[in-house]
Order: structure tokens, then C-alpha cells, then sequence
């Protein structure tokens, strides 16, 4: 009798399991690396870069809910942002701030001047609105200018008619 039968290799069902198993990670984790590998270094969106989820995080939300301004404030709220912006940068970039301000503005002077114009702007269109413009009329005064009138019209009328 040969006893090849006992040289052959066997595996258990469990054994087979695992190969596979492992098979399956191998793959996820090449699948991973070729994604990786897809994302580009020039990536512009910073939610995307250094394996983000694209997605911004919740405690970055909370801190983006700004105050709304006024629209028609002769761009005096967008001269205070960019005063705020250049402020940010020189802290970032550890440089001073008068030199990012001449960079954007030529001088801050230049800036000063603009920032003050706009404000005398602003200050006089709240005036405006402030003044009366959307004060309700006098409904007695009006009534007795509508009475004025159909008197000259009747007046006028009579007038023609003799």
C-alpha cells in the first residue's frame, strides 16, 4: 500500500477563512494607498489636503457665523475686513503690518484716507435714513392738500364754463 494520501497537504475551512481575509485587508488597504496617491500635493481645497474628509470640522463652523452688515455702507464694512485680513496676515507671517498694507494699498495713508471716506459716506446715508425719509405723512395735511386741489379744479371748471 502507498501512503501518498497522507503527504498531500490539507486545510481546514477556518484556515482558508483567513487567507482570505487577509486577501481582502491587502486589497483595502492598496485601494487606500492608490487613492492617496490620487489626491494631488497641488490641492487648493484645504478640507482636502493631508487625507481630510473634504468636509470642515464642527468647531470651525461655530466660529465662521460672523455678524451681517449693512449693504449699502459705501463698502465701509469691506475696508474693515480687509483691515482685519491684513491684520491676521502680519500676525501669521510675523511681518509688519505696515508693509502689507502698502503692498495691498501703496501706503497707509492711502488706506487711512479710503477708510475715512467711507466712513463719512456711511455716517451720512444713516443720516438720511435716519432724517425722516421713511417718516409716515401727516393724513390730516394731506387730506386738506386733496381738498385744495378739487377746489381749484371745480374753480377752474366754472371757470370755463362761464
Amino acid at each position: 500500500m502507498d501512503l501518498d494520501f497522507m503527504s498531500l497537504k490539507t486545510t481546514s475551512v477556518a484556515a482558508v477563512r483567513g487567507e482570505r481575509h487577509k486577501e481582502k485587508i491587502l486589497e483595502r488597504q492598496k485601494a487606500q494607498e492608490l487613492e492617496q496617491a490620487m489626491l494631488s500635493e497641488r490641492e487648493l481645497n484645504p478640507y482636502w489636503k493631508d487625507g481630510g474628509t473634504g468636509l470642515p470640522s464642527e468647531k470651525d463652523e461655530a466660529a465662521t457665523v460672523k455678524k451681517v452688515t449693512v449693504v449699502e455702507d459705501a463698502g465701509l464694512s469691506w475696508l474693515r475686513k480687509s483691515y482685519q485680513r491684513m491684520k491676521e496676515q502680519a500676525e501669521r507671517e510675523k511681518r509688519n503690518f505696515e508693509e502689507i498694507v502698502a503692498e495691498r494699498y501703496g501706503s497707509m495713508e492711502v488706506f487711512q484716507s479710503r477708510l475715512e471716506e467711507a466712513e463719512k459716506v456711511a455716517s451720512r446715508k444713516e443720516n438720511y435714513y435716519r432724517s425722516g425719509r421713511w417718516k409716515k405723512t401727516d393724513y390730516a395735511e394731506s387730506e386738506k392738500e386733496k381738498k385744495e386741489c378739487r377746489m381749484k379744479k371745480e374753480t377752474q371748471e366754472e371757470d370755463g364754463r362761464n
